[in-house]
């Protein structure tokens, strides 16, 4: 229902139309199984709660695993953007994703959007994490417009760090030398960050770490509790999706908040359609 209504939250903004899939799949992933009884009825009623938020609706039945079945929609094209329920998986796994939305979220060439299960849709507070890539400036523009049409708060952090090669070359400098390699190179991210934000409509707020860029980003996530976490730079470009790259993989499984997710446009899905 969240995810649906998020959605429609989206859609009712840009004109979109919202389709959504019922996959008749048993859970235990074993194969098909027959429309529940009812779930034309509910799916008709979630239409027209979605017609009130303002969105065209509509449904359809397919057969397949659901993750498969929205990834191929997005492979084909027909799915500018995919929103799905962040369902944890059982304690025993202290995961916040499962398996389905951590396939489609690998898989899907489309943004993804993974909606909190008692989120109240009210972006109040949005982070975005850059790593100032093109993928990345896609993702905090996308933050931009959630948290402008929401009248919210935009956050942007930069992770930044002294490269391999600066590392090395400072153990030989005095630590005066030292001190001013760090101060210029924090300069020189501060620089790109604000020149990355420039034209954003959002005017936000700019967060610049030095360090890990996934340990800084459960950092402020654990700080700020955002009401939704923006992504770029997910998989690993020119390789098949089922890599997500280390800062994804190390973050998507422990953050409890909505999250927004992008891919590069060099971003091979290993998924076909035939």
């Amino acid at each position: 229902m969240r995810a649906a209504r998020q959605a429609a939250w989206v859609a009712s903004r840009v004109g979109a139309k919202v389709t959504l899939l019922h996959a008749a799949w048993a859970e235990d992933g074993t194969g098909p199984i027959d429309v529940a009884p009812g779930a034309e009825a509910e799916l008709d009623e979630l239409c027209m709660l979605m017609g009130a938020d303002g969105a065209r609706a509509g449904y359809e039945f397919v057969k397949g695993h659901p993750w498969h079945m929205l990834v191929r929609r997005a492979l084909a094209g027909d799915a500018d953007l995919i929103v799905a329920g962040k369902r944890s998986t059982t304690e025993r796994t202290r995961r916040r994703v499962g398996s389905t939305a951590m396939r489609v979220m690998r898989k899907s060439p489309a943004p993804v959007w993974l909606v909190k299960p008692d989120h109240d849709l009210t972006h109040r507070h949005v982070l975005a994490s850059t790593d100032l890539s093109a993928v990345s400036e896609l993702a905090v523009e996308s933050a931009a417009w959630i948290a402008g049409q929401s009248k919210g708060e935009l956050h942007v952090l930069h992770a930044w760090n002294l490269t391999p090669e600066q590392q090395r070359d400072s153990s030989s400098m005095t630590e005066s030398e030292y001190n001013a390699l760090v101060e210029d190179a924090r300069a020189h991210a501060l620089s790109a960050l604000e020149h990355s934000v420039s034209g954003l409509e959002t005017d936000p707020e700019l967060q610049l770490e030095r360090g890990v860029a996934h340990l800084e980003i459960m950092k402020e996530v654990e700080e700020q509790h955002p009401d939704l976490l923006v992504m770029g730079s997910l998989s690993i470009g020119g390789r098949p999706g089922f890599h997500m790259g280390t800062v994804a993989e190390r973050v998507l499984g422990q953050v409890d908040e909505s999250i927004l997710a992008f891919k590069p446009g060099d971003f091979v899905c290993p998924v076909a359609l035939d």
